[in-house]
């Protein structure tokens, strides 16, 4: 026992051990309920207009997307069942044939025909994952 524990003790003060101290440091278990239907990983939360746009062309309120930042996906690719989204953003190996769909940034991608159409594509081939069949 240390002299400062010896004097917290004679305090009557409980010492508490901070079990994950990860927690502190930015990183956190990130809980993904049922009612999320779309995982977004960008640098920050997309506002752009074209984003809202997506949103409500495939019939999903924010309530159903989960917006993280590539330091807050630490929940490994094998594990998620959810469709992500990656936005400027290149993900790494594992998530290679997983539910992914991947765009430039939002800016670019509302000037660029092509790409548009290349994320609609992938996203009715997700339509599925967005909205279940209730059983």
């Amino acid at each position: 026992m240390t002299e400062q524990d010896w004097y917290l003790k004679q305090c009557n003060i409980t010492q508490y051990v901070l079990r994950d101290a990860a927690a502190f440091k930015g990183e956190f278990a990130t809980h993904i309920s049922d009612e999320i239907r779309l995982i977004v990983v960008a640098e920050q939360k997309p506002t752009q207009k074209i984003y809202q746009d997506i949103l409500n062309a495939i019939s999903l309120s924010t309530e159903h997307v989960l917006v993280l930042t590539p330091s807050q996906l630490i929940i490994p690719a094998n594990e998620i069942n959810k469709v992500v989204w990656f936005i400027d953003i290149q993900p790494d190996e594992s998530w290679q044939n997983q539910l992914v769909i991947q765009t430039t940034n939002l800016d670019a991608l509302a000037n660029a025909p092509q790409q548009k159409r290349q994320l609609w594509q992938q996203l009715c081939q997700y339509e599925n994952y967005f909205h279940p069949k209730q059983a």
